[in-house]
């Protein structure tokens, strides 16, 4: 099981902007980028992603209308905050960073497909 996202040093500063164009051109709900990992030799773990799916909850800070590319980033990085938190143990939801931090019951099933993503890792002939 991944740890917490450790390769993150080794992917590009814009993937998940390159990811987002990429899914947003062909109409896809999400896209993760897989990583070799730099703890364990032969495991691929999460790299990174880009929600672009359904939305049950919406939390937002801002009081501007943003566009779809901005939102997904946004709920890209919400989904992120949100398994940290969770893999950190927070059951407390006052200790979150923001308010617009989002909480497991405001995700959709296709959310929380993605957000489990995060935990998976591959070894050697698996997956």
């Amino acid at each position: 099981m991944a740890t917490g996202l450790q390769s993150q040093e080794l992917v590009p500063e814009n993937l998940r902007k390159l990811l987002a164009a990429a899914v947003s051109s062909i109409q896809w709900s999400y896209a993760i980028f897989w990583s070799t990992s730099s703890a364990q030799p032969g495991v691929l773990e999460w790299g990174e992603g880009y929600y672009n799916g359904d939305i049950k909850t919406r939390k937002t800070m801002q009081a501007v209308e943003l566009n779809d590319d901005l939102i997904g980033l946004q709920r890209s990085e919400q989904l992120r905050e949100l398994y940290e938190s969770l893999l950190a143990g927070e059951s407390n939801p006052q200790s979150r960073r923001h308010s617009a931090a989002l909480l497991p019951e405001d995700l959709t099933n296709s959310e929380w497909y993605y957000l489990v993503c995060m935990s998976y890792d591959f070894n050697i002939g698996q997956g």
